[in-house]
């Protein structure tokens, strides 16, 4: 081998070798970086699942200042002569409609009224539920809606009070809602209050009608002849279940008042209970009967056995006579007749619907004739009401079989546009294009969208993010629906740091925060003030110590009102107090000395923010990760004695 064919065979064998050396260097080295970008997504996958936990630890501050039960007690007399000066006594016990009776000074009925609560327990406004008071007459149109009390802040609640027009609005309103096309006005500054009251008047009255003429409800005692260890009778839509001590379902009842109360006898209108019981031999299904009923939607109706296949519908068992407004001895010739009920029994709900009293031979029983007449078409008409209410349910069922709450958060909602919450919405769509193209690094561009920032989402619409916001929808849901420019403008501020590295709020979309750009002093300026380093670093904790402080009151107190330990609540300046508004205007002057001074060393609902957001030191553990986990353990500590 010559010494150049040599040279180069040894060339070969040291790149060869060099090239292995490398690729397993290579190879070594991406391993670290692998668990370097793991360390990361872990550490604040951490603390995002401890802030959600701890957001929806937080107790609803209904549970302390608004009863649950809602229809235990009725309103109190204060209330109620606001809206109807000639009461005078309210009845204490409750009717079958879930109505109180109010009487004037003779003893005389005069009104019924009823409470929101617990019905629209789910309507929240600004941090939770309110709860009103609505007024019927003998014909169920209303006449007067008052607010009871509330959970939302005290200066929105009075200000929702003191509107004599938005209460207004609702007199004349028939059962069941306004006329088609009405439009409820909300109250300018507190919008979300007013309508999630409005809100809850038509949750309470859009039921079926009740029965004003029969109001008394079904009792245990009254069941017992058919049932013998009844102890409580409970509602389930149009039946009464009978229930024994342990909670088991002994049998249905059908109560015809609130089907059928305008057929009069000799003198008035008869109320009979029908009991349903289960069909030994299957009978042909009527052309009116309710196939796939649900049982917990219409019990009593067509049922399913495990294997899967349609049951008997029930039929018609005892009927008896509860109340009537005609006279002895017709009522009692009829109670005692038993041929006359003969005709009805062992029919279902659909063919006693389907009866035609004349081709079937009914005819009055002698003596009573009117009285029993009257009772017939009541039992079919009643039968028939049943009938038609028991299809629009199961129509409704089967347009929502994929009723699983994924699948309905999927549903195009109702959602309230104003004209504010589409200007935020406008703002937030305009942020990716803008940050593109670079805009928010052009001075003059910068300013006008500060100022649009400040006059849009601060005095126009007030939607601020605060700590009051997140703690009230925190524990009694998102309002997104009453209020969608807010409701996108939290999805943002709280999703953006944990997903994108990034934090829109504070930087394009606080109107306080841009009011402290639009004052900060520049460098150079004989208005900028150098803290020292001590002084800045102990303000700099000030922001945690508010976060961590408003969380445990929240836990001591869940009706703590926390818009006074921020400045957003003069943005609102409609119905801000002077205190509110004087707060901002110190923390701007602050700022206008030491930039950005309240956003660095004030703002707890900025810190929770940047806590979320993921960063390159994400990996690193920090005194605020300790904090979290104690008021975590501190909050289930407080939940579970509860």
């Amino acid at each position: 081998m010559s010494l150049h064919r040599l040279l180069r065979e040894r060339i070969r064998q040291r790149r060869r070798g060099k090239s292995a050396d490398e690729s397993s260097a290579s190879l070594s080295a991406k391993s670290p970086a692998r668990r370097d970008r793991t360390l990361p997504i872990l550490v604040h996958f951490f603390r995002v699942a401890c802030v959600a936990a701890l957001l929806l630890l937080i107790p609803a501050p209904g549970d302390t200042s608004i009863d649950a039960s809602g229809e235990t007690d009725p309103p109190g007399l204060t209330h109620i002569r606001a809206r109807l000066p000639d009461a005078a006594s309210v009845d204490p016990a409750v009717d079958a409609n879930g109505f109180w009776t109010v009487r004037d000074a003779q003893g005389q009925p005069i009104a019924s009224v009823a409470r929101s609560l617990p019905l629209a327990a789910d309507v929240v406004g600004y941090r939770g539920p309110s709860e009103s008071l609505i007024l019927l007459d003998d014909s169920l149109q209303v006449l007067g809606v008052d607010l009871l009390q509330s959970a939302d802040t005290a200066e929105h609640v009075e200000t929702v009070r003191n509107d004599a027009d938005f209460f207004r609005q609702f007199r004349n309103w028939q059962w069941g809602g306004p006329p088609p096309g009405t439009t409820i006005d909300a109250v300018s500054g507190a919008t979300l209050t007013s309508l999630a009251l409005a809100e809850g008047v038509l949750r309470r009255m859009g039921g079926d009608r009740p029965s004003l003429v029969f109001p008394k409800a079904v009792t245990a005692d009254e069941l017992q002849p058919w049932f013998e260890t009844v102890a409580e009778t409970r509602r389930a839509q149009d039946r009464i279940l009978a229930m024994d001590e342990r909670g088991n379902l002994l049998g249905r009842v059908v109560r015809t008042g609130p089907l059928c109360d305008d057929l009069a006898g000799y003198q008035g209108p008869t109320e009979l209970l029908i009991r349903l019981d289960p069909q030994t031999t299957p009978s042909p299904t009527s052309p009116t009967e309710v196939p796939g009923t649900r049982p917990d939607e219409a019990p009593g109706s067509v049922q399913a056995d495990q294997s899967g296949t349609q049951s008997a519908p029930p039929v018609v068992g005892k009927i008896v006579i509860r109340s009537s407004y005609d006279n002895e001895p017709y009522v009692r010739y009829c109670r005692t007749e038993y041929g006359f009920w003969k005709r009805f029994q062992g029919k279902t709900i659909g063919q006693l619907a389907a009866m035609d009293l004349q081709s079937a031979g009914v005819e009055g029983v002698s003596g009573a004739t009117m009285t029993s007449m009257a009772i017939a078409k009541t039992l079919v008409r009643s039968a028939a009401q049943l009938q038609q209410r028991d299809r629009s349910r199961a129509q409704s069922t089967a347009r929502s079989r994929w009723d699983h709450p994924w699948w309905r958060s999927l549903r195009p909602p109702k959602i309230r546009w104003s004209p504010s919450d589409l200007a935020c919405v406008a703002l937030l769509l305009a942020i990716p294009p803008v940050r593109h193209w670079g805009g928010f690094r052009n001075a003059r561009f910068r300013k006008l969208w500060l100022m649009l920032v400040i006059v849009i989402v601060g005095l126009w619409s007030g939607n601020l993010i605060s700590l009051a916001l997140v703690a009230g929808w925190s524990a009694e849901g998102i309002a997104w629906q009453l209020a969608p420019g807010l409701g996108a403008l939290a999805a943002v501020a709280l999703l953006s740091p944990p997903l994108g590295k990034s934090n829109p709020y504070c930087n394009h979309l606080c109107p306080h925060g841009a009011l402290q750009q639009w004052a900060r002093p520049s460098r150079t300026s004989r208005r900028h003030v150098q803290l020292s380093r001590q002084t800045s670093r102990w303000l700099r904790r000030l922001p945690g110590l508010l976060l961590a402080s408003a969380y445990v009151a929240l836990l001591l107190t869940p009706s703590v009102d926390l818009s006074g330990w921020e400045p957003f609540h003069a943005y609102l300046f409609r119905i801000a107090p002077w205190t509110a508004i004087a707060f901002a205007i110190a923390t701007l002057v602050f700022s206008a000395f030491v930039p950005m001074g309240f956003c660095r060393m004030g703002c707890p609902s900025g810190r929770l923010l940047d806590y979320l957001r993921r960063s390159a030191t994400s990996d690193r553990l920090r005194s605020a990760d300790a904090v979290a986990l104690g008021l975590l353990i501190l909050a289930i500590v407080f939940r579970s004695a509860r």
